[in-house]
C-alpha cells in the first residue's frame, strides 16, 4: 500500500492542509497589520507635522513672504523630532527657498504632493532618494499670505530605518509560521501513529487468523473505537475455536461411527457374492460389487476424514525411520496399476537408493493420493508417469500425468480443506490437503505445475539422509 492510499497519510495531509492553510491566512493578515501600522503611523506623522507647521505660520505669519516664514521656521520652531524630516520651503515657483539644512537650493520642484498642494489638497507621495536610494515619503501643505496661496511647506522621512524594522518582522512572522507548520505537522504525525499502529497490530493480527491461527490474540491499547474493534475481533476468534473445536469433535465422533457399517457392508457384500445363487444371478451380481465398491469410496472418505480430525487437532504422529523411497513407489506403482487399465502407467527406475527418515505408511498415503488423482483425472488414452531422481541431499518424486489439468483459478487453492475444483468429480477435497501436512511433517515441499486441459505435474521434495 503505498503512502497516498494510507490511513497515516490522509491524517498527514489533511490535518497539514488546515494547519498550513491557517498560517498562511493568519500571515497574510500578520503582514497586513505591520505594514498597516508602521506605514500608516509614518504617514500620519507626516501629516501632523506638515499640518502643525503650515497652520502656525498660516496663523502667526500671514503677512509675511516666504522667505520670512522659512528664516523664522528654520531659527527658532524646528524642534529636535522634526530633525527626523527634511524640511523644505518653495515659493510661487516652486523653487526651493531654504530647507532645514540650512541650504538655499534654488531649484525647482514638481511633484504630485507640491503640485497638489498648491491646489489646496494634502497626499502622501513616494519617490527615491538619487545619492542612496533610499525609499522617501513627503506630505505638503500650501502657505498663505492675504489668504492666498504664496508657497509650500514640504515634510520628507526617510523610510529605510521602518522598512528594515518591517522586513524583520515580517520575516519573524514567517519563521514562526514556518515553526508552528513543522511543530503541527510532526503533532499529526504523533497523532497518526497512536491511530494507525493499533490498526496495523490489528491488521497483523486478522492475517494471522486468516492463516488459521485464532490462538494469537489482539492487544488493546485504547479504550475507544479501534479498543472496541480489538474486542470484537479476540471475541470472533474465540467463537470460531470454539465453532472450529465443535466441526473437530463431529467429524473424528461421525468418522468413527462410519467405520462400523462401513465395514459391516463391505464383508456383508463380498461374503453375498461369493454365494453360488449370486454368481447365476448377473444383476445382482452386478449390484453387490457396486456395493462393494462404494463401501470402498465411502471408508476411504472417512479415513480421509479421520487424518483430517488428527492433522486438525495435532494428534496425527508420524514414526520416522531410516527408509527407501523406491520401495515404497514400487509397491504404490503395483498397488493402483489395475486402475490405470484404460490408461499407459509407468514408473522409471531411482538411479541410486537414496535413503530418508519417513513414515513409511504415511509416505505410502501420499504417494497413493498422488498417484490416484493423476489417474483419475487422465483419460482414456492418456498417459501417466512416476519419475524419481536421487541425490544427496534430497530426492525429487514427479507424477506427470497428460489429463485435464487445472485452471489458473483454481491451481492456487487446490491444497485447502475441502476445496473441489472439479465438482462433478467424487472426492472429499482434503486428499491435498492432508498431502501437504504429512509432507510438511517430514520437512518434506510439493508443487503443482498445470496448464488447464494440457496436464498436471506435482514435484515432491523430501531431504535425504546425510551420512
Amino acid at each position: 500500500m503505498g503512502f497516498k492510499s494510507s490511513i497515516r497519510s490522509r491524517i498527514i495531509i489533511n490535518f497539514g492542509a488546515i494547519v498550513i492553510a491557517t498560517v498562511v491566512v493568519l500571515e497574510v493578515l500578520f503582514v497586513a497589520f505591520v505594514q498597516n501600522y508602521y506605514y500608516g503611523g509614518v504617514e500620519q506623522i507626516l501629516k501632523d507635522r506638515v499640518n502643525i507647521s503650515a497652520e502656525f505660520l498660516n496663523r502667526y505669519f500671514t503677512y509675511s513672504s516666504v522667505e520670512e516664514k522659512a528664516k523664522f521656521l528654520f531659527e527658532n520652531n524646528i524642534s529636535s523630532y522634526d530633525n527626523k524630516f527634511l524640511v523644505q520651503i518653495l515659493n510661487k515657483e516652486k523653487i526651493v527657498v531654504m530647507d532645514s539644512n540650512g541650504l538655499s537650493e534654488f531649484s525647482v520642484l514638481e511633484t504630485d504632493d507640491i503640485n497638489d498642494a498648491f491646489n489646496n489638497k494634502i497626499t502622501i507621495y513616494e519617490s527615491y532618494s538619487e545619492m542612496t536610494g533610499e525609499r522617501m515619503l513627503s506630505a505638503s501643505r500650501p502657505l498663505l499670505k492675504y489668504n492666498q496661496i504664496d508657497g509650500v511647506i514640504r515634510y520628507t522621512v526617510s523610510m529605510e530605518k521602518v522598512d528594515r524594522e518591517v522586513k524583520n518582522y515580517i520575516l519573524g512572522g514567517l519563521a514562526l509560521g514556518a515553526t508552528v507548520i513543522i511543530f503541527f505537522m510532526l503533532l499529526a504525525l504523533i497523532i497518526s501513529k497512536s491511530i494507525v499502529n493499533p490498526i496495523m497490530k490489528l491488521n497483523v493480527v486478522a492475517k494471522s487468523m486468516a492463516e488459521g491461527n485464532f490462538d494469537q490474540k489482539a492487544k488493546k491499547i485504547y479504550d475507544d473505537e479501534i479498543g472496541q474493534l480489538t474486542e470484537t475481533m479476540n471475541y470472533m476468534a474465540e467463537e470460531i475455536l470454539k465453532t472450529d473445536k465443535i466441526k473437530k469433535d463431529f467429524i473424528s465422533s461421525i468418522s468413527h461411527e462410519l467405520r462400523t457399517p462401513l465395514t459391516s457392508i463391505k464383508g456383508w457384500s463380498e461374503t453375498l457374492m461369493m454365494e453360488e445363487s449370486v454368481s447365476q444371478n448377473e444383476a445382482l451380481g452386478m449390484g453387490l460389487g457396486i456395493i462393494s465398491g462404494e463401501a470402498d469410496r465411502l471408508k476411504d472418505m472417512v479415513e480421509e476424514l479421520l487424518d483430517f480430525s488428527r492433522l486438525e487437532s495435532s494428534r496425527m504422529k508420524v514414526v520416522k525411520r531410516k527408509i527407501n523411497p523406491k520401495h515404497v513407489l514400487e509397491q504404490v506403482y503395483r498397488q493402483l496399476q489395475p486402475r490405470a487399465a484404460y490408461i499407459t502407467l509407468s514408473c522409471n527406475k531411482i538411479g541410486k537408493d537414496t535413503m530418508i527418515m519417513g513414515d513409511e505408511n504415511r509416505l505410502r498415503q501420499v504417494f497413493i493420493n498422488l498417484l490416484a488423482n493423476a489417474i483419475k483425472f487422465t483419460p482414456a488414452g492418456g498417459s501417466v508417469q512416476i519419475e524419481a531422481e536421487g541425490q544427496d541431499e534430497q530426492i525429487i518424486i514427479r507424477f506427470i500425468d497428460t489429463g485435464l489439468g487445472i485452471s489458473k483459478e483454481d491451481l492456487p487453492n487446490v491444497t485447502q480443506k475441502f476445496y473441489k475444483g472439479n465438482q462433478t468429480m467424487a472426492g472429499s477435497g482434503l486428499g491435498l490437503s492432508i498431502v501437504d501436512e504429512i509432507l510438511k511433517l517430514h520437512d518434506a515441499k510439493f508443487y503443482i505445475d498445470s496448464k488447464l486441459g494440457e496436464g498436471t505435474t506435482v514435484t515432491v521434495i523430501i531431504p535425504a539422509v546425510t551420512e
